[in-house]
């Protein structure tokens, strides 16, 4: 049975004033609070120029919603970790500088994950640049890619500065996944895969190959992008860098 009008109208009075108390409720507890007191005088402290619109309490415990026109920020009640686009970062007080750093705990796990699957295939199963044991960089490549082709041009910068270069291809495309493999199975591997980086022909050659396990684990370690560089400890680099810069930063 359809109900009336009146009776409608009375539900959805009951409803808004509800609705109005919660909330009434809710800014209450906001306002009152001492944590959200805390951490607005705390992130002053910490972060001086960022200008949060407001702080509020979220479902979770001991964690409080930092709000920014569209973006939310998580923090703890302790001001000592927040919650950034995905990554938790903790918040140390730089005694020295009279200041704070993040860091970056989730990147930190995730460059181990990359170290140890980086670590798990051979330099027999890559291209490789160089003969370094004690500095080296893996490095995603793609042969159709202009910034890939412009890090392989410096390529013998970082072999005449030590630094081994260990190439993982990522080739989804048929046509340029059968141009790698033939650079593979060349008799001068390093030379057919400069000509392909050059924009050049080689010959056609199949021969059992590692490629497919190239794309496996290039997935595995999620890249998003060519080209991109991992130091030793799993550290990414992402886009193009001049030698002269990634070479500081795997020396350091």
């Amino acid at each position: 049975m359809q109900k009336s009008s009146a009776s409608l109208i009375a539900i959805l009075a009951t409803l808004f004033f509800s609705l109005t108390y919660s909330n009434q409720i809710f800014a209450e507890e906001n306002t009152n609070d001492p944590k959200i007191k805390f951490l607005e005088k705390k992130l002053l402290e910490i972060i001086p120029t960022y200008k949060f619109d407001k702080i509020r309490k979220s479902p979770i415990g001991n964690i409080y919603e930092i709000v920014y026109g569209g973006e939310i920020i998580y923090i703890t009640d302790d001001a000592r970790f927040i919650i950034e686009s995905g990554n938790l970062q903790e918040i140390i007080k730089n005694d020295e500088q009279n200041g704070y750093y993040f860091k970056n705990i989730t990147e930190l796990s995730a460059a181990e994950g990359r170290k140890n699957l980086l670590n798990s295939i051979p330099d027999s199963k890559l291209f490789v640049y160089g003969k370094s044991e004690k500095y080296f960089i893996n490095v995603i490549t793609d042969i159709d890619c202009p910034y890939c082709r412009k890090f392989h041009k410096d390529i013998q910068k970082y072999v005449d500065n030590g630094i081994k270069v260990r190439y993982l291809v990522f080739s989804v495309k048929t046509s340029t996944k059968k141009r790698v493999i033939s650079a593979w199975c060349a008799k001068d591997r390093n030379n057919a895969f400069t000509l392909l980086k050059e924009e050049k022909s080689i010959d056609k050659q199949i021969c059992k190959n590692p490629i497919e396990e190239h794309q496996k684990l290039i997935s595995s370690i999620g890249v998003s992008s060519t080209p991109s560089m991992f130091l030793a400890d799993g550290s990414l680099i992402e886009g193009y860098l001049s030698p002269e810069e990634v070479i500081q930063m795997i020396k350091n």
